[in-house]
């Protein structure tokens, strides 16, 4: 036997994460759909369950998201302490998750290879991920029309000497020699170059702390790269409106 209620847990309050306020915080049940059941079984034995289907608010941000909290009966172990209670959160999301930045500027392409990438790292699909990033490594050079650059290589008899280089190195390298990154930068990258092919080439799994480390570097440079000049224009044009205005 089932039976379906709306709005039945309505206007409780849940503590839940929101990726949003980056830490667990009072959400309340705008809507829900509440389900109840249970059968009975030979020798007076019972199961029963419950789906409570909500769409709830932070109270803190108040942005919304979508709750499913399931119990089973069959679940209940008080030896190991389960109550037999599961809970899944829509948008996926934890204390371990990345949320995705909202940039404005962003080529639309490469923003898609970041939440892309993003997305890949939330499912923990690691390996997909540092892939995702180094093509959006790619992808940044070939927005910036950069397609060699210099790049140190040992010579013959000893010593060093520069080459250009159409590969990645090459490229990542040609960004600093345009001006577009700093030295420091281009580093960076390079070691996002280095993630990817090891991914990509070795099958290996980077670890969860470096992807992280990875994407907040990436988002960092797509800030310096696109958001920042497109602020700084929109200032200056603003200084302008001001001084018709006096």
């Amino acid at each position: 036997m089932e039976a379906a209620n709306e709005n039945k847990t309505k206007g409780k309050r849940v503590e839940i994460f929101c990726s949003g306020c980056s830490r667990s915080t009072n959400h309340l049940v705008i809507v829900s759909v509440d389900i109840e059941g249970s059968e009975e079984l030979p020798d007076d034995a019972w199961i029963a369950w419950a789906d409570h289907y909500q769409v709830v608010q932070c109270q803190g941000c108040n942005a919304f998201s979508f709750r499913h909290l399931h119990w089973f009966s069959e679940e209940e172990d008080p030896t190991s302490g389960s109550d037999g209670l599961s809970e899944r959160l829509y948008p996926e999301r934890d204390g371990a998750h990345l949320r995705s930045r909202e940039f404005m500027s962003v080529p639309p392409r490469l923003d898609r290879i970041y939440r892309e990438s993003i997305h890949c790292f939330n499912s923990e699909c690691f390996t997909l991920c540092a892939a995702g990033l180094r093509g959006l490594v790619e992808g940044i050079c070939a927005d910036q029309k950069v397609t060699d650059g210099p790049v140190e290589r040992p010579a013959k008899g000893g010593g060093t000497r520069i080459v250009r280089e159409k590969n990645l190195e090459g490229k990542i390298a040609g960004l600093h020699e345009k001006g577009i990154l700093t030295k420091s930068a281009a580093e960076t990258l390079h070691e996002h170059r280095y993630l990817g092919n090891e991914a990509v080439h070795e099958l290996t799994r980077p670890s969860r702390a470096e992807l992280k480390l990875a994407a907040e570097i990436i988002e960092h440079i797509l800030e310096e790269l696109y958001e920042i000049p497109e602020k700084a224009v929109e200032l200056k044009a603003e200084k302008a409106r001001r001084k018709l205005r006096k």
